[in-house]
């Protein structure tokens, strides 16, 4: 509802996807562009953070400083429409900070979140969730083996206990377009997909195709209609980027297997 805390109305998948979010531990999203899914992500995070007081959550990417501006980017821009988020944070001197390749919003409730490195040097950190930004172009191993295991704490509580069934502890956010079957990102969502059906309750996989913004104005099909008449057009590509459909072969890989299937013959 728009008044004066607000100054915008989700769409009704936006609030699909949010309503989703909060209430799994575990959520992958494959949208294309265009689909809002940083924005929605950060708000996410920061809806977390006030409702969680205490709370420690985290932002990575591809580079370090790519995720500082994805924050920075999104930050700004929900506090500009939905003013009572900006009244949440601390912007007192030495509380948050926004810098070029690192951002910390804290809240007035202890909360807070920042953006850490893919890398080797952000072991040791202790976060208890986070988001995972364009995970496909994270590399597999630092995830698994440095970036996840930093969620090996729970929030302590107001009244100094911890629930560690509590659905924001270890909480995993991965947004991502499509990229390559046979790598981490994949096998991550079908790790996901198998727990959502085995486990309910416990992770949401969502997906969608450049339809839907295309449906809520946020992209122009004239884009996509020039985009697809371009000499230079790749279906594969595209399929990736606003289909949300996985390649079956890394493109520099020395035998493709998509074309053994397109010229595979029955005997």
């Amino acid at each position: 509802m728009k008044g004066p805390d607000n100054n915008f109305n989700l769409f009704f998948y936006q609030r699909v996807f949010m309503r989703a979010a909060m209430r799994h531990k575990y959520v992958y999203a494959v949208f294309p562009r265009a689909y809002s899914k940083s924005f929605l992500a950060v708000m996410i995070l920061m809806i977390r953070c006030i409702l969680y007081p205490r709370c420690k959550l985290f932002v990575t990417s591809g580079g370090k400083e790519q995720a500082a501006g994805i924050m920075k980017e999104k930050v700004k821009e929900i506090c500009t429409l939905i003013p009572a988020f900006e009244r949440e944070i601390d912007w007192g001197r030495g509380k948050s900070l926004e810098g070029k390749d690192y951002c910390k919003y804290v809240f007035k409730n202890g909360s807070y979140f920042d953006n850490i490195a893919a890398r080797e040097s952000s072991r040791g950190k202790r976060r208890h969730g986070g988001l995972i930004e364009e995970c496909v172009g994270v590399d597999g191993t630092i995830l698994s083996e440095v970036i996840l295991p930093t969620m090996n704490i729970s929030r302590m509580c107001m009244d100094g206990t911890t629930q560690p069934d509590e659905t924001l502890n270890k909480s995993q956010i991965y947004v991502t377009t499509a990229g390559w079957k046979n790598t981490f990102p994949y096998e991550k969502l079908i790790q996901l997909l198998i727990w959502q059906i085995v486990q309910p309750g416990k992770a949401m996989i969502m997906g969608g195709t450049y339809r839907i913004p295309i449906l809520m104005k946020l992209l122009d099909k004239n884009f996509i209609k020039d985009l697809k008449m371009d000499g230079t057009f790749n279906e594969s590509s595209f399929d990736r980027e606003y289909e949300s459909k996985w390649s079956g072969t890394v493109e520099d890989a020395f035998f493709n297997g998509e074309h053994f299937t397109r010229n595979r013959k029955l005997l």
